[in-house]
């Protein structure tokens, strides 16, 4: 556990030394905190050093004060990367997670390595659609919209257990209303389409064939329009295939940490 002070509150980030060569930075999506790689960060022996945060308002990192932006969380992630002394990484983020990692490459290309780019696009949705999703939360709070939002988190049928299902049910259940809603109104602000063709980085791009979240299709685009990227789709799997299917993700970045030049 690592409390790294930032101008809106204090930042949680997880830092894991493991015994491989390269390092990676992991980005969650909406409504996870770092957990949501613990399956990843166990089965790749590639690591040498493993970065985790929360966003703002998720996890253990406190709730900002104030609205922010997708290239702010992008200026978290290198206060992260600065406070563990990591001069480059590869970064690894899935849905927002993802769309913050394009909004890094572009704006600090010298500090990303490589890209894995999970269930996740230039532009996420629609304005109207984030800002109806933000009036049920105000609305119901976190409790009441936790089991819809699930729904669209994993495959149905889901190649995970209902028990494990209500164990991210009750993470997402306990994420403060005004966390959710402001990482919602920063998503419904952030397009990147006119800009992602500039990401000139080795990327892998993966998509869940049952992810309704963000569909196969709008996943595909996003590797057509980056310079070198390689695109593989899950069958069966929905939204989160880090949580769905792990020992796949897996085999995937340790086939792409791979095909990487030498450092």
């Amino acid at each position: 556990m690592r409390a790294i002070s930032r101008p809106w509150g204090t930042l949680h980030a997880r830092i894991d030394e493991c015994g491989g060569t390269h390092a990676a930075v992991f980005l969650n999506s909406l409504g996870t905190d770092t957990r949501m790689w613990d399956s990843v960060v166990r089965g790749l022996p590639e690591l040498a050093i493993a970065v985790r945060l929360d966003f703002r308002g998720h996890g253990l990192s406190a709730v900002a004060p104030y609205s922010y932006s997708i290239a702010d969380l992008a200026d978290d992630v290198l206060a992260c990367m600065d406070t563990v002394d990591l001069e480059r990484a590869k970064i690894i983020g899935c849905s927002v997670g993802g769309l913050v990692a394009q909004q890094l490459s572009l704006a600090a290309p010298d500090r990303v390595e490589a890209l894995v780019l999970s269930n996740c696009a230039p532009k996420l949705g629609t304005a109207e659609a984030w800002i109806d999703r933000v009036d049920r939360v105000n609305a119901l709070g976190m409790p009441g919209m936790a089991s819809e939002i699930v729904e669209r988190w994993f495959a149905q049928p889901s190649p995970i257990n209902e028990p494990e299902v209500d164990l991210w049910r009750t993470m997402l259940e306990r994420i403060p209303s005004a966390g959710y809603v402001a990482l919602c109104h920063a998503i419904a602000e952030a397009d990147l389409s006119q800009s992602v063709h500039n990401i000139d980085v080795p990327a892998l791009v993966i998509a869940g064939s049952s992810d309704r979240a963000t569909p196969a299709d709008a996943v595909q685009a996003l590797a057509d329009s980056l310079p070198q990227a390689q695109y593989l789709e899950f069958e069966g799997v929905g939204h989160l295939p880090a949580i769905e299917s792990p020992e796949a993700f897996n085999t995937a970045v340790s086939h792409f940490f791979g095909s990487l030049p030498n450092e």
